[in-house]
């Protein structure tokens, strides 16, 4: 087996590394600075895991280059815009984050900016170490009964909420997520953006870049703002208009602001650089030693359970979870997809997901219909297929993908039963997983069968009249080939019978041409799983 190769870079550092050295040997761990974009070019296809901080940004060029071997991408933090989700999907690259290792020290600093930008800190400490005494030009705003405005109330939002709420503050948010019931235990109203804007004294942010939020806070936003209110953003740069918040300051509008992070990163030719009253630190959100040692730790045990256990845990660009309960089901519905794959005539066009049992009870079957995608799509001739890009590329090609869930059939307590459409017929097939772990194949079409699935598979359908089996078995075995498992079902809607067997090795051409040989055969199947 090749040795794992995992770039740790942007200084990730402590224990996680510790850990990461300890189960994939010294030697597979690369620790480094930040990459520069042409040596990320050069260097990406060498590496099966490229582990990350804020630093580095993994371009679309990147992930491209990456070929085959690059299985995750990790930022240990919780951030990801400094990746191309979208082509690492398209690949199958798996990105995680480490989404509550910074949770308090992202909190304490726009904690700290916020009493920063009401007591003019920074600007005091730059003119007395000018050695000027100027009281009167930094006279601030105390916080207490004033009202703080919070646009996102995950964890970090709620952890700032918690603090000032002590500090005497009255707290208005706006999250679409966040319940009513929930904002009221927390001791939050709820309100719109513009009430929002309207009412508080100072804002914070604690949202993710996305279409939605970028440029959240423009003109238009501010210019509803109260006059000399503050604002701060330790989040992500792009969610403000650093053109219009700088404006506004210079203006008077907005008496500060307090920012971590930008739009482009490091800071350079700003409309906010020199701008009195708008404090600037160096994205510094998560820039403690206990978040770095968190966030580092927990990327490493991330890693760790996927190449070792094949986990996936908090991928951001993927919407499934990995429910260990499921593991079987999931091998299964990518054994019965090519299966339907190669029983269709015609293009598939549709599949669909059925898991039905008190296995599945409250479970996601995300993963399970994500395995059948790429049942299908390999038998198609697609490669480099996983459930990171599998309904990606299903809709790229015109598949549509849909799944569901029913309660315990009266024979089988759980199955799943993938149907896979053509533009001219459909077809079903359907299976279980005994106790011991055995694949058994169920239902073929209309046909209820019972068979132990084998790696290598044969399907005929021929008239249900005496005499087929023992053609059958006849020309299989003169062929030199031992039949594991049969089982012969009825097709009751298509007047056929339908015979299923399980053989010792491959089907060679010259077998399937004599099978289909014998009068009034219809078809022969054969599919190696």
């Amino acid at each position: 087996m090749t040795t794992l190769r995992i770039a740790a870079a942007d200084n990730i550092k402590g224990s996680g590394l510790e850990l990461l050295k300890k189960e994939f040997g010294a030697d597979a761990v690369e620790v480094r600075g930040k990459y520069a974009p042409d040596e990320l070019l050069e260097k990406i296809g060498d590496l099966d895991a490229l582990l990350i901080r804020s630093g580095t940004t993994v371009t679309r060029a990147a992930v491209e280059k990456a070929g085959a071997r690059l299985k995750l991408i990790g930022r240990a933090g919780v951030g990801t815009d400094n990746i191309d989700k979208k082509a690492a999907t398209e690949k199958g690259i798996v990105v995680m984050n480490t989404p509550f290792g910074n949770t308090t020290s992202a909190a304490e600093q726009a904690l700290a900016l916020i009493f920063a930008c009401a007591r003019n800190t920074a600007r005091a400490d730059r003119l007395m170490h000018e050695g000027k005494w100027e009281k009167k030009d930094l006279v601030g705003a105390e916080v207490y009964e004033k009202t703080l405005g919070l646009i996102g109330m995950g964890r970090i939002g709620s952890h700032v909420a918690k603090v000032m709420t002590a500090a005497g503050m009255k707290i208005v948010a706006n999250d679409p997520f966040l319940s009513a019931d929930r904002a009221r235990q927390i001791g939050v109203r709820l309100v719109t953006l513009d009430e929002l804007a309207a009412l508080a004294d100072f804002i914070t942010i604690h949202t993710p870049l996305t279409d939605e939020t970028r440029n959240l806070v423009n003109a238009a936003f501010i210019a509803k703002m109260k006059k000399g209110a503050r604002i701060v953003n330790c989040a992500r740069g792009g969610i403000i208009d650093e053109a219009a918040l700088a404006e506004a300051v210079k203006a008077g509008h907005l008496a500060g602001a307090g920012l971590d992070v930008f739009a482009q990163e490091p800071l350079a030719d700003s409309p906010l650089i020199g701008v009195k009253n708008i404090l600037l630190t160096p994205h510094l959100g998560a820039s403690t030693e206990e978040a770095e040692e968190r966030c580092g730790l927990q990327m490493a045990e991330q890693v760790v359970a996927y190449f070792r256990r094949g986990e996936i845990i908090n991928a951001v660009n993927l919407s499934i979870t990995h429910e260990k309960s499921l593991t079987a089901y999931v091998e299964l519905a990518e054994k019965l997809a090519k299966i339907a794959a190669t029983l269709l005539r015609g293009a598939p066009v549709a599949v669909e997901v059925n898991c039905r049992g008190e296995v599945f009870d409250g479970k996601d079957t995300g993963e399970v219909s994500a395995a059948a995608v790429i049942g299908v799509l390999e038998k198609s001739g697609l490669g480099g297929l996983n459930i990171v890009n599998a309904l990606s590329l299903a809709k790229e090609r015109g598949l549509a993908v849909a799944s569901g869930a029913q309660a315990a059939g009266p024979v089988y307590h759980n199955r799943v039963d993938v149907t896979l459409r053509s533009a001219e017929v459909t077809t079903v097939v359907g299976g279980t997983v005994s106790g011991d772990q055995i694949f058994r194949l169920i239902r073929l079409d209309d046909a209820d069968i019972d068979m132990r699935l084998g790696k290598h598979l044969l399907f005929l359908r021929y008239p249900d009249t005496p005499g087929y089996v023992g053609k059958f078995g006849t020309l299989i075995g003169e062929a030199g080939v031992n039949i594991e498992h049969m089982e012969v079902g009825a097709l009751t809607s298509r007047q056929r019978a339908s015979m299923t067997i399980a053989i010792d090795q491959p089907a060679t051409d010259d077998l399937l041409k004599k099978l289909l040989g014998v009068g009034g055969v219809e078809k022969v199947f054969y599919c190696k799983l």
